[in-house]
């Protein structure tokens, strides 16, 4: 098993956490594949971090200037990791902690578990280390009424029956695993894995439809050892760049995915008419991503893919 990650802007503080756990684990898996988008700043902290974790034979840094974006990076990243012989890939995020043995737990669960699916551990939220009401990040993917993806289980008590798996709407690409097998299905029926045109957020979501359509499974393993550090959990707003994204990416979301949208009809028109209004009126930050959204739609109209 492989490993990506795509970097924007490091925190040091938090990075250094999910390097130094993946360090712990360096034996559970081949390479990690880093790419940095960002100043040469920004590729040192890295490195540097890189160099102390004792892992630094095992991974590939890239760097670019430019932002690809999640969507694109782990696209670049995980179809070099797939042509140097990977079975499996773990998208992962750099807010992500690792705990020993949980690696190779997943993919031995995934691996008897046997399905053409995405897989994905349950989430535990890191900020809730050492509380005894600890708390779930998430445990995939699940849809509302209104055409609004949100984290299984987000936010209620931690609690898992190990190894229990479980059928979801799609997988946080927070921590996401990839067989070969689903890669190449995938990519060969809808021409990309991630949807490059998010660039990020929602993505995962989409993914996860998309998947579903082809025939490939969305599947939560209940297990311990997976730390998430999240700053943007479920309908919270007041990040101007996840903002902008989330209501960018909703209509994208909609006109790749036309009827097949989740959500009842009348409602998931009625709140894309309220995120109009409001990114207009209330929340302006957010409508350069409305507009951006427009902008393109048809490409994105005439891109969609037409799944079983």
């Amino acid at each position: 098993m492989d490993i990506t990650m795509v970097i924007f802007r490091p925190n040091r503080e938090v990075l250094s956490l999910t390097i130094d756990s993946l360090g712990r684990v360096r034996g559970e898996f081949t390479r990690l594949w880093l790419l940095v988008s960002g100043s040469g700043g920004d590729r040192e902290i890295v490195d540097d971090l890189v160099a102390g974790s004792k892992m630094a034979a095992q991974v590939v840094v890239r760097h670019r200037f430019d932002n690809l974006g999640f969507a694109s990076g782990n696209n670049w990243l995980m179809e070099d990791a797939f042509a140097l012989g990977a079975g499996s890939v773990l998208v992962l995020n750099p807010d992500m902690c690792i705990e020993h043995g949980a690696l190779s737990r997943l993919l031995a669960y995934a691996d008897t578990d046997g399905q053409l699916a995405l897989y994905g551990p349950s989430l535990r939220r890191l900020d809730a280390i050492g509380d005894e009401t600890a708390r779930f990040d998430s445990a995939g993917i699940g849809w509302s009424a209104t055409g609004r993806h949100w984290d299984v289980r987000q936010g209620r008590p931690w609690s898992v029956v190990e190894g229990r798996i479980s059928d979801v709407a799609g997988i946080s690409g927070a921590c996401l695993l990839v067989s070969r097998r689903v890669h190449s299905a995938i990519v060969a029926s809808t021409g990309w894995f991630f949807d490059d045109a998010f660039l990020a957020y929602r993505e995962d979501a989409e993914l996860g439809i998309r998947a579903r359509r082809l025939g490939v499974g969305c599947r939560v393993v209940e297990t311990e050892g997976f730390w998430h550090r999240r700053t943007v959990r479920g309908y919270r707003r007041g990040q101007e760049l996840p903002d902008l994204l989330g209501a960018r990416n909703r209509f994208i979301m909609a006109w790749r995915l036309g009827i097949g949208r989740p959500g009842w009809i009348p409602m998931v028109l009625c709140r894309d008419l309220v995120v109009i209004l409001a990114a207009r009126f209330l929340e302006r930050s957010s409508w350069p991503g409305v507009t951006s959204a427009f902008a393109i739609h048809r490409y994105i109209r005439y891109g969609r893919v037409r799944g079983r």
